[in-house]
Order: C-alpha cells, then structure tokens, then sequence
C-alpha cells in the first residue's frame, strides 16, 4: 500500500495493490461525492482511494497513524518518508 499526496493539486491517493496480477476486466473510477474517487476492477476489487483537489480541507494532514500491521516498514520507505 502507499499514500501520496500532492501539495501543487492539494490530491491524496492511497494505492492499495499494485501491479496488473489479478485484475478482473478493467480498473475503473467511480465518484463518490464531489471529493472522492474509488477505482475498482469488473470484480469489485479496491485499487485506489483518490481524495481530489481538496484533501488538505476534508482530511487532517497533519498527522498519520498506523497499527496492527504485521510486517513493520521497508528501509526504501524510511529513506523517503520524512518526520513531520
């Protein structure tokens, strides 16, 4: 999984899976409201949760918490990750 946000369109996406193994037809978005977008295979399979153009004013960027995970984080993601 990764989270990326884009301060230049104020966008946060969370890619849930990646690569093409698995998908079932074609990944397609669907508006939920105004702000949010899921793309999801003919299956019904999350891919991505898309907050757009105004993620800084329905979120709080402030702060990110994860638990239970059960692996902890890779050494390629601490060296991009930055403490804020």
């Amino acid at each position: 999984m990764r989270i990326y946000y884009s301060p230049e369109t104020d966008s946060l996406s969370i890619k849930l899976r990646t690569g093409e193994a698995g998908v079932v037809g074609e990944i397609m978005g669907d508006d939920l409201n105004e702000n949010v977008v899921i793309h999801r295979d003919d299956a019904g399979t999350l891919y991505e949760i898309e907050v757009v153009g105004s993620a800084s004013k329905v979120l709080d960027l402030s702060r990110l918490e994860v638990e239970g995970l059960p692996v902890g984080p890779s050494p390629a993601s601490r060296q991009e990750s930055k403490a804020v």
